[in-house]
């Protein structure tokens, strides 16, 4: 994932709710072009903060057996500040509708307080179009559970 919005998961009850940071550096490129003499991060990057906290916690409430969490809807996005170089953005997301396959989660990201988005992101479970004899669906539920250990440590496995 060449823009990982998260650096790390501070709290995690699978399935219900989730924690998370993210320290904008200054080296980050996409700062040169937004804004170079203001560089903040772009809302679209906060958004991908608020839906990357959420594929986690959609993926660890099944203990990793969803191969893929689609976007499919973003409902009433807000923002509120502007997030610069070495300030560090706070995200909550919490699920609070389950129907089927679809899960709404509200989601909300602060810093020092203040909000800087919310958003209702609704997200889908599947699986690849894949046939069962490829095994894509298992090798994608296993790398995704090996990237959550890389990035967020093995202590929360425990969770």
């Amino acid at each position: 994932m060449k823009y990982r919005q998260l650096d790390k998961i501070t709290s995690l009850e699978p399935g219900k709710r989730i924690t998370a940071e993210r320290t904008l550096r200054a080296d980050e490129e996409y700062l040169l072009d937004h804004f170079p003499r203001f560089p903040v991060m772009p809302g679209v990057m906060m958004l991908e903060a608020l839906h990357q906290a959420a594929i986690w916690l959609i993926r660890s409430g099944d203990d990793f057996q969803t191969p893929l969490v689609l976007l499919r809807e973003v409902r009433g996005v807000k923002f509120g500040d502007f997030l610069a170089p070495h300030e560090k953005l706070e995200i909550t997301a919490e699920a609070i509708k389950t129907d089927g396959n679809f899960v709404t989660v509200k989601a909300t990201a602060q810093k020092e307080g203040r909000v800087t988005v919310t958003a209702r992101l609704i997200l889908e479970k599947c699986k690849t179009p894949d046939p069962a004899r490829l095994e894509t669906d298992e090798d994608v539920r296993r790398r995704t559970e090996e990237q959550f250990h890389e990035l967020f440590g093995a202590g929360l496995a425990e969770i």
